[in-house]
């Protein structure tokens, strides 16, 4: 009976610790949120000024010939892989659907917003024969952390700027409806699909012949369709990426 008893304290103690352990590590993520969501707006205001697309711009005009053109989604996913040391993770090459699923932390309250946060636009193409995008998701914005306003890359023929309101009047789509969600997942370091629906997997690459890592047999069998170069090439970014993450973690402590 005593050894059964302090067995129990043991796991009893085991248990207290482990909870404490996870206390101490949320906290210390709970800390580093809020300069990373501070980081993350302002790598999107330094984006201010950049144009929508070549194409909705007058030929030989300043915009027409700027060296870089971002979207709404184009606008989060450059500024996520600028800071991705920071977040911990490569952001995929999908749209704005993409960017929904993997943010499952819905802020019922627009009250409740903060700096960073993504509003996603639902709605309808009024063009026919446009493709439905994932969700209906047409549109999403950076929450500025002033009143209503958003950081994005809104009209065609527009820049990357700040609007006063994240509400407004398309003229590619209607039936608008406003969907906020927390960046919390991924200043967690998470970047994943949540829906069951969307797994949004990378297609595989075929092996270059040129590549260090093609060979023509493995023990016997023809290598066919490999993709070495591509697995190596993701394991040393995310190598990179979590090295520079503990180092961020310890700077933090």
């Amino acid at each position: 009976m005593a050894k059964n008893k302090e067995v129990s304290l043991q796991e009893a103690f085991l248990k207290f610790k482990r909870k404490k352990q996870e206390e101490l590590n949320y906290g210390k993520r709970a800390t580093q949120r809020s300069p990373l969501r501070h980081k993350f707006v302002e790598q999107c205001r330094s984006y201010i000024g950049v144009p929508y697309k070549k194409r909705y711009h007058v030929t030989g005009s300043a915009a027409y010939n700027s060296p870089l053109f971002l979207d709404c989604c184009g606008l989060i996913r450059r500024v996520l892989r600028d800071l991705r040391a920071d977040f911990g993770f490569n952001i995929g090459p999908w749209n704005q659907g993409y960017m929904f699923d993997t943010l499952p932390l819905v802020v019922e309250d627009v009250a409740e917003m903060k700096a960073g946060d993504l509003v996603f636009v639902i709605g309808r193409h009024f063009k026919q024969g446009v493709k439905r995008p994932a969700h209906d998701v047409v549109h999403v914005e950076v929450w500025a952390g002033d009143c209503y306003k958003t950081i994005s890359a809104r009209w065609n023929n527009g820049f990357v700027q700040v609007f006063d309101d994240y509400r407004f009047e398309s003229r590619s789509y209607g039936d608008m409806t406003y969907h906020f969600r927390s960046i919390d997942t991924w200043l967690e370091g998470v970047c994943k699909s949540f829906c069951p629906e969307h797994p949004w997997h990378r297609k595989e690459q075929k092996l270059s012949t040129r590549s260090i890592f093609y060979c023509d047999v493995i023990d016997g069998d023809v290598a066919t369709s490999q993709h070495y170069d591509v697995i190596a090439k993701d394991l040393a970014d995310r190598a990179l990426c979590c090295a520079l993450a503990e180092l961020r973690l310890e700077l933090y402590v």
